[in-house]
């Protein structure tokens, strides 16, 4: 059987991106600390908790995995601008 897609979710809003940062920050030892089997479901807990407040701002019903893959492009985005301006 064939997926059907959707339309295009909106692009995250600044105030989103703004309470993303905020929910992962305080986290960041967490998720992207050393891997760990036990902490897996823990971190799976810290996205949906991180979605549920980007979703409070009631813009778009984001999931946990919009916010992490929306937080993973910022990530690179930052590392790749980095390497080109030569800082860090």
């Amino acid at each position: 059987m064939a997926r059907v897609t959707g339309e295009r979710a909106p692009a995250f809003t600044s105030a989103e991106l703004e309470r993303l940062v905020d929910g992962v920050l305080p986290q960041y030892g967490l998720l992207y600390g050393p891997p760990d089997q036990q902490v897996s479901a823990h971190q799976k807990g810290i996205w949906r908790a991180i979605a549920k407040e980007v979703r409070t701002l009631g813009v778009y019903g984001r999931r946990s995995t919009h916010c992490r893959k929306r937080w993973e492009d910022l990530r690179c985005w930052a590392r790749l601008k980095r390497r080109r301006t030569g800082s860090g």
